[in-house]
């Protein structure tokens, strides 16, 4: 633990960069956002052009507030290591500044190309592999990760996979779980992703990383990792309507899209619950999302040829299928994007073909474009929707127009859900 003359640094699990396109600078009630008092709130402690952002706090009574962008989606001291000083600033702390960094300026290409009026975007395959990356980080150190290893022993753990973690720990040291997550946030952001020479296409490169990193760290973390990175394509999305906003919640980068399926585990004496993830969510700001969709629901591209759908449909019966019935289908089964285009493919006859003189060698100089899919307002409100059923993992939703969020909530709370 952290002596009594060390100060609690207040840590991020939602980086401030993102937080800020959603926020807007404090004005204290009575004066306009113009209005520049110097005088500090006493009640909230926030000086007018402070930037704050508009909020649901989810604790009882709930209530709309402003919070500073510097204290909210965050905890304190939530990568002290207790095993080395306390006047060592931890390592992993830098590491993320450091690849927060790298990440928030393609972050800035994309906010940028959409405030152009552009109606897409390119990106190197580094860009790409940096912002896939980040986002998998963002699911693996945000809270719900935290306070599932954040436990005195493995004593105090009780998820499904105690065994295989109490013997992780045993043969690698460790006295604690949170050690165990630490390691793995470490060893995600120093894995080397550049491109191997046995890469197969664009959203796969290779698979010499993924042995590595199932080598590095504890396998159910490893396995979602690659999971995250290679059976889902990436998409970025902003609503068609001017009068739609998407919404950020504590725990928006943990949320799962698919069909929740229970049963009854005689190995273990327990019942158990499983999902498919068809989708995954990271806001960027109020008009731009990226979502990650699984490989194996339909991309118009992929489909066009009948040899390619058939194995894409059958993979999904062999993997899904299996798993949750055959007849399990996403929500947002429809929705209108599809995977990057690139620099060494064409549309021939409304089908992907190598382009001429392509000598079918992937490399780290190849580009992407990423179209900005304009979606209808059943599909916002379907994931804003998906956003808010899992907002209870966390203390607050965080949203930019006050009408705009009220007018999500009432359809929230009076339409009913298609499963």
């Amino acid at each position: 633990m952290p002596s009594m003359d060390t100060k609690p640094e207040y840590q991020h699990y939602i980086p401030q960069f993102l937080l800020r396109n959603f926020a807007h600078q404090y004005a204290p009630p009575g004066k306009s956002k113009a209005g520049k008092s110097g005088r500090r709130s006493r009640k909230n402690k926030m000086y007018p052009g402070d930037l704050v952002v508009n909020s649901l706090s989810l604790t009882d009574p709930f209530s709309l507030d402003e919070c500073l962008v510097k204290r909210v989606c965050g905890l304190e001291n939530m990568y002290e290591n207790p095993a080395k000083p306390v006047n060592i600033r931890p390592r992993l702390e830098k590491q993320f500044a450091e690849f927060e960094g790298r990440a928030s300026r393609i972050y800035r290409q994309i906010v940028n190309a959409y405030k152009n009026g552009n109606q897409d975007v390119w990106l190197g395959r580094a860009e790409k592999d940096v912002l896939r990356k980040f986002m998998a980080l963002l699911t693996f150190r945000g809270n719900q990760y935290y306070q599932r290893y954040n436990v005195d022993s493995v004593q105090e753990y009780h998820e499904d996979d105690k065994e295989i973690l109490q013997a992780y720990m045993s043969k690698h040291g460790f006295t604690k779980p949170v050690d165990v997550w630490l390691q793995g946030l470490e060893k995600i952001i120093d894995l080397d992703m550049d491109l191997d020479i046995g890469a197969k296409d664009d959203e796969e490169d290779g698979e010499n990383w993924e042995q590595r990193i199932r080598e590095s760290i504890y396998s159910p973390i490893a396995e979602m990792f690659i999971e995250h990175m290679s059976a889902m394509y990436m998409a970025i999305c902003t609503p068609a309507s001017d009068d739609e906003e998407f919404i950020l919640t504590e725990n928006c980068y943990n949320v799962t899209e698919g069909q929740t399926t229970a049963y009854y585990d005689s190995r273990t004496g327990k019942h158990v619950t499983l999902s498919p993830r068809f989708h995954m969510f990271a806001p960027i700001s109020p008009r731009l999302i990226i979502v990650l969709r699984s490989n194996l629901l339909p991309d118009p591209l992929v489909d066009a040829d009948p040899e390619c759908k058939w194995w894409r449909q059958f993979e999904r019966l062999l993997f899904f299928g299996s798993q949750y019935g055959s007849g399990t289908r996403s929500i947002l089964e429809d929705l209108p994007i599809r995977k990057a285009r690139n620099n060494y493919m064409d549309v021939v006859n409304g089908m992907l073909a190598p382009r001429h003189g392509w000598n079918q060698q992937l490399g780290m100089s190849d580009r992407f474009h990423f179209t900005i899919f304009q979606i209808p307002t059943r599909h916002v409100q379907t994931i804003n929707g998906l956003l808010i059923d899992h907002a209870f993992h966390g203390s607050r939703i965080i949203f930019d127009r006050k009408d705009l969020f009220l007018d999500l909530m009432e359809w929230y709370l009076t339409e009913p859900w298609d499963d």
